[in-house]
């Protein structure tokens, strides 16, 4: 069975249709839909979690770190998430931008062993300018404390379970038919867009009213 057939058939087409529906555009938040996201989707025990693990509603994004719109956005997410306090964040590594893209996902995952993430994630997302390339990349994760081809190795120990994160990532990705990053996902919510903070907090207290 194909990757897009078993999102399908876990989330059902009704869910994806709900979600989709109206999404492309901003809504009022009293339109905003209460009710939590499958499971599968916001808890992946394969998935690094920034915010508070513990938290009682997710924010799904769909990111490239060569996206200038998702590195353009992050410290204003960060900044709500931290001041929430009861929220977790899943950043889904979705490659879309070509060869640079795969090493950012590469020193990013890699990292999660080395006790990283955070910190190699934020200077990852702290890139300059429409496209950060491999280079720029390797200095960055270097100047947040860790060697890059650290960070590699790392990633290739554990490739099978990182490549099949990043597969289920990508069959979601098709599923909703995401045009491209930033994406967000918030209960169920979708926004296939660059979205403001306000939309996303509407989103939250929904999830929390439901």
């Amino acid at each position: 069975m194909k990757r897009r057939d078993l999102i399908r058939g876990s989330l059902g087409s009704s869910l994806g249709a709900l979600m989709l529906a109206g999404a492309a555009l901003p809504v009022q938040a009293e339109e905003m839909l209460a009710g939590e996201a499958p499971h599968e989707l916001t808890h992946d025990p394969d998935q690094p979690v920034l915010g508070n693990p513990d938290g009682s509603v997710t924010i799904v994004e769909y990111y490239d770190y060569q996206c200038p719109f998702c590195r353009d956005s992050h410290p204003a997410l960060l900044d709500y998430v931290r001041s929430d306090g009861d929220i977790r964040l899943v950043m889904k590594d979705w490659p879309i931008f070509g060869a640079a893209s795969v090493r950012g996902v590469q020193l990013g995952l890699g990292s999660v062993a080395l006790g990283r993430y955070a910190e190699v994630n934020a200077a990852l997302m702290a890139g300059k300018g429409r496209r950060v390339d491999a280079l720029r990349m390797d200095a960055a994760v270097r100047d947040a404390g860790l060697d890059p081809e650290a960070a590699i190795a790392s990633f290739e120990r554990e490739r099978d379970k990182w490549v099949a994160l990043i597969d289920r990532t990508r069959a979601e990705a098709d599923f909703f038919g995401l045009p491209g990053t930033p994406a967000y996902l918030v209960g169920l919510n979708l926004f296939p867009r660059v979205t403001e903070i306000a939309e996303l907090r509407a989103a939250v207290g929904a999830v929390r009213r439901g």
